[in-house]
Parts: C-alpha cells; sequence; structure tokens
C-alpha cells in the first residue's frame, strides 16, 4: 500500500511538472516605433503577450525599442531576458560615454536611447568625468557633487551639468548670422564660447573645447579671439555699428554732445563705445574701437557706453599764456607759444586781446568784466578771443604791430595786474 501511495505522488508531481512547464508566461509587448511609442519607452504596461518562454528588452543601433517574448539571441547589452511574468520594465537611459557628439544640446536623438539591465537598482546616471567630459548611462544611484541619478526613463537626457555653456556652433559662408539650429551644448563643463573670423564671409563660432579645424583655446591670447563666459554669447556678426562719440586729440575740458561724430564700423573683437584720456593737461576723446591698447586707470583713460557719452568735465591741469607784450618781447606773435610764461586756471578758459596796442594773454577769470564783455560781444578793434582747450590755446597771433605809445592808462593797468600776479 505505501509503495502504491508512492508510486501515485510521483506521478502526480510529473504530471503538474510538465503542466507547469506549458503554462505561458506575460510579457509587455510593444515598439518604439509603433503607434504606442510612448508608453513603450516610459511605461509599458498597457499591452502583454503570452510567451512560451520569458521576456526580453532589445534595442536596435538606430534606437528602436523592442518588448516581447524572450529573443531567441538576446545579449547584453543590447537585449536582456528575464523569466519571470511581465518582467521585461527596464528603464531606457540615454547612453553617451564622454564623446564630443554626446554634447548636442539634451541628447534627443534615438540613436543614444540605452536598455538598462533589469535588475530593480537600476538608474538613468549622469556625470563629469575626470577631464571635464560628460557621460551619460545607466548605472546604480550616485550621491556625490559630480553626479546625478533619476528613476524614470530617459530622465538623463536634459544638459547636465544644469550650467554647462551652450554656444553657436559653425563655420564658413553662413556663419555671420546665427540660428537656433546652431545651438550646441560644450561637451566640457569648463569650456567657453568663442568667435573668430577674418571677414564677413569666414567666420567661426563655437565651444573652446570643440574639436574644430578652426578654433579658439579659452586661453588664448590671439587678438582674432573673442572668448566671452556665459550661455549663447559668441553673437557677434563681423563688423557692427559702433554708434558716435565726441572725436579731438587737443579738446575742451568739457565738451557739448552735440558735437558727437560716428565711428568707424567696429569688428567682431573690438570694444564699442567711447572714452576720454587725459595725458599731463591734455585731453582726447574718441571711439573705444580705434583706441589703441586699453583704456584704464593706469592710463588715465575712461570709457562710456552710450552714444556721445564722453563729454563730462575733465579734472586737469589747465594752463593759459599769461604775458604782456610791453613785457614779453614774443608775447605779441606766439611764434614760440612753448616758451611763453603761463598760469594755471580753475575755470578753464584762456583769453587774448589787444588794448590800447598791447597784446595780453592771460586766464579769462583775470580780465575785468568790461574786458570780459568786450571778448563776449566781439566788439571790434580788441581782437579778443576765448578758447578752453588745456594746452596753452592762447596763442593765435595778432595783426598789425604793437605800439607802446598807445599804452594807455588800460595798458598801464594791464601792467599793475600782472605785475601784481608775478610778485603772488
Amino acid at each position: 500500500m505505501i509503495g502504491y501511495n508512492i508510486c501515485v505522488f510521483l506521478i502526480t508531481a510529473i504530471v503538474f511538472s510538465q503542466l507547469d512547464s506549458t503554462v505561458a508566461k506575460q510579457c509587455y509587448s510593444c515598439n518604439s516605433t509603433g503607434t504606442d511609442a510612448g508608453n513603450c519607452l516610459m511605461n509599458p504596461t498597457q499591452n502583454s503577450t503570452d510567451c512560451e518562454n520569458g521576456c526580453s528588452t532589445s534595442i536596435s543601433e538606430d534606437g528602436t525599442l523592442i518588448r516581447g517574448c524572450e529573443l531567441a539571441n538576446c545579449n547584453s547589452p543590447t537585449c536582456w531576458s528575464c523569466q519571470t511574468d511581465n518582467c521585461n520594465t527596464n528603464i531606457v537611459c540615454k547612453e553617451c560615454l564622454g564623446l564630443e557628439e554626446c554634447a548636442t544640446a539634451n541628447v534627443t536623438d534615438a540613436k543614444y536611447n540605452a536598455v538598462c539591465p533589469s535588475s530593480q537598482d537600476q538608474q538613468c546616471v549622469s556625470q563629469v568625468n575626470g577631464n571635464k567630459t560628460v557621460s551619460l548611462l545607466c548605472g546604480s544611484a550616485c550621491s556625490n557633487a559630480t553626479c546625478s541619478s533619476c528613476t524614470t526613463s530617459l530622465c538623463n537626457a536634459d544638459l547636465y551639468p544644469a550650467d554647462r555653456r551652450q554656444c553657436y556652433s559653425c563655420s564658413g559662408t553662413d556663419c555671420n548670422k546665427f540660428a537656433e539650429s546652431m545651438i550646441t551644448a560644450c561637451n566640457q563643463t569648463d569650456a567657453q564660447c568663442f568667435t573668430t573670423g577674418t571677414s564677413e564671409t569666414n567666420m567661426t563660432r563655437g565651444c573652446t573645447s570643440a574639436d574644430m579645424a578652426i578654433k579658439c583655446a579659452a586661453n588664448s591670447t590671439d587678438p582674432d579671439c573673442l572668448i566671452c563666459d556665459s550661455n549663447l554669447c559668441n553673437t557677434l556678426e563681423y563688423q557692427r555699428d559702433a554708434g558716435s562719440c565726441v572725436i579731438c586729440d587737443n579738446c575742451a575740458a568739457q565738451q557739448d554732445v552735440n558735437d558727437k561724430k560716428s565711428c568707424d564700423l567696429a569688428l567682431y573683437n573690438q570694444t564699442i563705445g567711447c572714452y576720454t584720456m587725459t595725458t599731463g593737461s591734455t585731453v582726447s576723446r574718441g571711439c573705444l574701437n580705434k583706441l589703441d591698447g586699453e583704456c584704464s586707470a593706469t592710463n588715465s583713460c575712461t570709457s562710456c557706453s552710450e552714444s556721445g557719452c564722453n563729454v563730462a568735465v575733465v579734472d586737469v591741469a589747465f594752463e593759459c599764456i599769461a604775458c604782456i607784450s610791453n613785457e614779453v618781447a614774443d608775447c605779441w606773435s606766439a611764434t614760440k607759444p612753448d616758451e611763453l610764461p603761463v598760469v594755471k586756471c580753475d575755470n578753464g578758459t584762456c583769453f587774448s586781446g589787444v588794448w590800447n596796442g598791447l597784446g595780453v594773454r592771460d586766464c579769462f577769470s583775470s580780465a575785468s568784466q568790461l574786458m570780459q564783455y568786450q571778448c563776449d560781444h566781439k566788439v571790434e578793434g580788441y581782437q579778443c578771443t576765448t578758447c578752453n582747450t588745456p594746452t596753452k590755446c592762447n596763442k593765435n597771433a595778432f595783426s598789425g604791430a604793437a605800439s607802446l605809445s598807445q599804452m594807455g592808462v588800460v595798458g598801464l593797468l594791464m601792467a599793475l595786474m600782472l605785475a601784481l600776479r608775478s610778485s603772488l
């Protein structure tokens, strides 16, 4: 009897084992090129099918994803199989291992899709490599500052790190203008943007880390390389309008904005704006794109960016020639103005004129009210002129000849005035 029961048990076990082996497995079934492409990638739980063996998730070179019954030749890393119902839920991540081509914004091309192994700890990973490049891949959760991980399919498609530079990238005849289609993310996290070129039809833009035939390094000292360090900053055309500025070599201490003139066109690697520079008592003003060297405090130069903005008062040692023709031989004709006596004038205006046959030069503030009136109103006979450039500007020769016999009371007063000044 015991033997009979054992036989029944063995037969029953064999029957059930055979029945179990013929029970179909359920596997998720979809294709990323089909009508349910989005769910196949992100949420493959919509459709299942009966399979004799296990399940699998596979991907082709062009990024086509297939979930379904286990394939005959299912080999990692392009295919992963599993043996339980609806187990083929492998997440899909972007995979690109430090190559420059991976730097295109958001790596949207399906050829960068990769199927992760079936293990539960697999996540999508973005990480900065030791050489400052970036890799996207399947992997375990990470927690350091140079790595980021997430748990849903294609969640590592965004730009990483988020502050990695994006630049316009192009070269050749169509590169003087820029378009959205030219935007690329730099393949190294420390890269910047550059612009270089020799003409409107020969421009190149890109990342300083890019592998291009024509390029600029981030630390380039080449004057033709314009480096900038913000997203999409390399937009300047080969030539552009440089605005308007006051332009003079021996300028007044203060200028009128109406004196401004148009600047020459500026090249992409030139700074636009206006400058004011003082050299001793000489003031020069002009356009920054025509200035040799830099404009800084070391060369007493200030700059500004608005049209005609370089008109402000300059604090310089303003000097005027100060003489009277009966005391200084060359005061009448001023043939050697640099050898004539000078005085500093705080108000920044000089004058010269003829009173009773005497040539007089000085600061305008030193003239009497009557003389100032005669100068301001151009009263005939006094040859009076004023000027406000800071380098002995009152040096124009007088017409006619000086005559001591015509000196008169005004001349004596002028001589006394200058004598008193020299004694102070």
